[in-house]
């Protein structure tokens, strides 16, 4: 099986185990695949494996980001301390293994994970996480309050 296949299996593990509530291979083939799962706030995320590159990519992990807010900085900030050595290895995206960047095109936030060392277990595991922690500690902090109801009609009479 190629790494295309074995990120594929390994998101639809956790689609198996409710992690994700919707889980779809699009394409596989030898130079990439791409795959959708329901996620957080019922968004629908694509990862997309790029086999040359030995890159796996969300294209929008967080949408509607305004690229003159202070929310896109805090945001890069955020995620270069996910790799800091401070952070305990379960938490900490390793970069000897790992390299993350983003961008934000047209207020989409992107984020890829490049395997430095063909570890694709590793990485997609740290990826799943990695998001699950801007869900769960990034924008749970109430600095983005007013964003996360907006962005995704939320009752702001319910904590989210």
């Amino acid at each position: 099986m190629g790494a295309a296949g074995q990120v594929g299996d390994l998101l639809e593990h956790y689609a198996s185990r409710g992690v994700f509530r919707g889980f779809s291979r699009q394409y596989e083939r030898a130079g990439g695949a791409e795959f959708r799962s329901r996620w957080h706030r019922d968004q629908v995320f694509q990862w997309v494996w790029n086999e040359a590159r030995q890159t796996l990519r969300i294209s929008c992990v967080l949408p509607a980001v305004p690229s003159g807010s202070t929310m896109y900085p805090d945001f890069k900030g955020w995620l270069l301390a996910r790799q800091d050595a401070a952070l305990p290895a379960h938490r900490r995206c390793d970069p000897a293994k790992v390299a993350l960047r983003t961008y934000n095109r047209g207020g989409d936030v992107a984020l890829t994970l490049h395997v430095l060392d063909g570890d694709v277990d590793y990485a997609v595991k740290k990826l799943v996480n990695l998001v699950n922690e801007i869900y769960q500690d990034f924008l749970s902090s109430g600095l983005y309050y007013d964003w996360v109801v907006e962005t995704f009609e939320l009752d702001p009479d319910h904590p989210y």
